[in-house]
């Protein structure tokens, strides 16, 4: 019996679900930021200021979708905080364009992760974890939260100014303890200049609407990528099986055992992986000869 995170049928679109404006810190307009992205391949993005919610409907074109969305932080002892971002869907997102949760700081109602993802939920929102190795909290801090579609498991703002944004570790922590969450990369870029664009994930969509794609999110319907690209991962008769576009290195990876491919011509197109029955689940990470790397999805192997 086969088994895959990524629909058969279906159009890969190329997305960034973490980016910031002159609403907040960043050095651009929204509007600036969008017909950047645009004009540079991608079919989707999220403006996520911090602590003010966008919409930006406006924004949005036949070719182009911009997601409601924010960012939230918690200060923490010792210099470490807590980043989630806010994704909604314009026909049931509950939070207006440009609000700044007076209300909610006032009460104190967003002062633990839990209280944050519980928050989104509430107003039509999914959550994604941001950027746990940048912002020095532990694994043990964020393991075991429930409810987020996903973290970051490559932030390319971090990785690029501060050498901090591989998160692949905190990702591994996660489905060690049965966390069944989603990795994503983005840029988190906060200006256009020529190095901000570097993480991003490619989703593989029924159909190019914002639910279409927030549904393919939600089935893991998508890859997260610095720069490679995977075509097909699944599993089938005890085999797990990878297409993608040539690269340097391929490693597959399970709770306790794991293969390598390695080509020194970046000639890799696919490889195999052969399963002994007891892997919970087994994902797959591509490398390029420019140490960009690919992540797919895990494929849960025990229901």
């Amino acid at each position: 019996m086969e088994k895959r995170t990524l629909y058969k049928e279906g159009s890969y679109k190329k997305g960034n679900l973490h980016t910031h404006s002159t609403w907040s810190d960043g050095l651009n307009t929204p509007k600036e930021v969008a017909e950047h992205y645009r004009s540079r391949g991608y079919d989707f993005l999220a403006i996520t200021d911090h602590w003010v919610y966008g919409i930006h409907s406006s924004l949005c074109k036949d070719d182009f979708l911009v997601f409601p969305g924010t960012e939230l932080d918690i200060e923490l002892p010792g210099r470490k905080d807590h980043h989630l971002v806010g994704l909604g869907l314009p026909e049931t997102n509950k939070i207006p364009e440009g609000y700044i949760f007076l209300e909610e700081r006032a009460q104190n109602v967003l002062t633990t992760p839990e209280r944050i993802i519980e928050y989104f939920g509430q107003k039509g929102n999914v959550t994604l974890y941001a950027h746990p190795y940048w912002s020095k909290v532990d694994s043990t801090d964020i393991k075991y939260l429930q409810g987020l579609i996903g973290m970051e498991i490559y932030n390319h703002g971090s990785e690029f100014e501060s050498n901090n944004g591989n998160s692949e570790t905190y990702f591994d922590h996660f489905l060690f303890v049965r966390n069944r969450i989603n990795c994503f990369a983005t840029d988190d870029a906060h200006n256009l200049e020529a190095h901000s664009l570097g993480g991003f994930v490619m989703v593989k969509t029924r159909e190019f609407t914002h639910r279409g794609i927030l549904q393919a999110l939600k089935d893991g319907s998508f890859f997260a990528s610095s720069g490679p690209l995977i075509e097909d991962f699944y599993v089938e008769d005890q085999q797990a099986v990878l297409r993608c576009a040539p690269c340097q290195d391929i490693y597959f990876q399970t709770p306790h055992r794991g293969g390598h491919l390695h080509s020194d011509e970046e000639g890799l197109t696919e490889g195999t992986f052969a399963l002994e029955g007891d892997e919970e689940y087994v994902r797959v990470t591509c490398k390029d000869s420019y140490g960009k790397k690919a992540w797919s999805q895990p494929i849960w192997l025990w229901i």
